[in-house]
């Protein structure tokens, strides 16, 4: 049976994306209604939600409740999705769950989930039955036909909007921003990071009523304001300002996460953010690994993610806070806009007198895969200087990367910079942790190790 429930589930992705609510719910129903088991604080947004419902769900836990974590797509294990305490759920329970779930789709009418609403169900049935009191659940598409609609969430989150998965969203940041601002609980809080487009701003405002229960988050101003009070005028910033026009996105993750909790008035979760901020390890965002040579993985798998995360890289290295990478490991899913997604990046290869590129292609996942010939050439038509090779496998690539680095300086090798799609930075972390002995699936560091010492400290 346990090989079964679990091909069952692998079988539930070729249903793709369903733009309803109705399937989530009725199976909700038959299974009575576990996602009213618990609180949730609802994430939406295009970058940097996964930073900041990690960061949240950290806070949480160090303040002594037992807290639920749902995320997705996931790295290397559909495990990783659902985390209670910042742990993975055991096989075990993942398949009682599922178990459970492949019951209720077959009493009549039949319900056949996609592999994402299964997923989020299988966490509604954990969270449920291991006593969960507060989950932070993080939206997959959109918003408003996200399964996660359902959860009894009361407090809502914004991140920063931007362009992607346009043929579903809409062609325009208004109309991905009604989208994801569809997930607003009427009544209850809603936190929006401030959009600089006009039109994404109104597109969220008319989506609550009430706009004194909404906060728009200025990161730049380092301050929250309600929507009642947006068309009020700002002082400008003094010269004297923390701000130079730019902040990592943890940073801003931190912020919201932050800001959140106080508008919540979750005293001992607010209490603890700055220890839950350097005690959180989010696997596949700007992650630093020693793999041989050292080694930058980030998934950055649309446009502004690139960007943002470029910026960054040239942020730290302006900063001597960590070396240029001299070697690059780029593969990508489908872009509206390849042009525009490959753009940062093309600037960072030239700004930082990157010599190697080595262009893969990352394993099938929602989207497919774009061929590493075609995004080589891409990468050419760009007018770069550096040296470009199309490898399919991603080993061989990597592993060509690595000798490069190596290479350029045996005694310090340059560092590896691993790019794109969440499926490339998921098969190359499965590739480095091939015995498993690397933590990459808690994302709680213990603020006490076993020899009661903090390793961050």
């Amino acid at each position: 049976m346990s090989d079964d429930v679990w091909s069952w589930l692998d079988s539930l992705k070729s249903f793709g994306y369903n733009p309803s609510l109705d399937n989530t719910a009725t199976l909700l129903g038959r299974l009575e209604m576990p996602q009213h088991s618990f609180p949730a604080v609802h994430v939406a947004g295009s970058n940097g939600k996964g930073t900041c419902c990690a960061i949240l769900a950290n806070a949480f836990t160090l303040s002594g409740k037992c807290t639920g974590l749902f995320t997705s797509p996931h790295l290397i294990s559909v495990n990783e999705r659902i985390r209670i305490d910042g742990s993975p759920i055991s096989d075990v329970l993942f398949e009682s769950c599922l178990k459970q779930i492949q019951e209720a789709c077959n009493v009549e009418p039949i319900v056949s989930p996609t592999f994402y609403e299964a997923t989020f169900i299988v966490a509604m049935l954990a969270f449920r039955d291991q006593g969960v009191e507060r989950a932070v659940i993080e939206t997959g598409l959109g918003g408003r036909w996200d399964a996660t609609r359902l959860v009894d969430a009361d407090c809502c989150i914004l991140t920063e909007i931007s362009l992607e998965h346009t043929e579903v969203l809409g062609d325009t940041l208004a109309e991905i921003a009604e989208e994801k601002a569809a997930i607003v609980r009427q009544g209850r809080p809603l936190l929006a990071t401030w959009p600089y487009d006009n039109s994404a701003r109104k597109a969220i405002e008319r989506t609550v009523r009430d706009h004194d229960t909404a906060w728009w988050w200025r990161g730049d101003r380092r301050r929250a304001f309600k929507f009642s009070n947006a068309v009020k005028p700002f002082r400008p910033l003094s010269s004297k300002t923390w701000y130079d026009g730019w902040m990592p996105y943890q940073q801003e993750a931190y912020q919201l996460a932050s800001m959140a909790l106080y508008i919540m008035g979750e005293k001992k979760a607010y209490e603890e953010i700055g220890t839950a901020r350097t005690h959180t390890n989010w696997p596949g965002r700007m992650q630093w690994v020693d793999f041989g040579v050292p080694m930058l993985l980030d998934c950055a798998h649309n446009p502004s993610g690139m960007a943002r995360a470029c910026e960054q890289i040239r942020f730290q290295k302006s900063r001597d806070m960590a070396p240029m990478p001299g070697v690059v490991v780029v593969g990508t899913t489908t872009q509206k806009d390849l042009d525009n997604f490959l753009q940062p990046l093309v600037e960072l290869i030239v700004e930082g007198g990157i010599r190697h590129v080595y262009v893969t292609q990352p394993p099938k996942g929602r989207k497919e895969p774009v061929n590493c010939d075609q995004l080589a050439e891409e990468l050419h038509s760009h007018g770069t200087d550096a040296e470009i090779t199309a490898i399919s496998s991603i080993e061989e690539a990597l592993s060509a990367a690595q000798f490069q680095a190596k290479e350029l300086d045996s005694d310090l090798p340059q560092p590896v910079l691993c790019i794109g799609s969440i499926y490339l930075i998921g098969a190359i972390l499965e590739i480095i942790d091939e015995d498993g002995k690397m933590d990459l699936q808690n994302i709680l560091i213990t603020p006490s190790g076993e020899d009661g010492i903090d390793p961050i400290a």
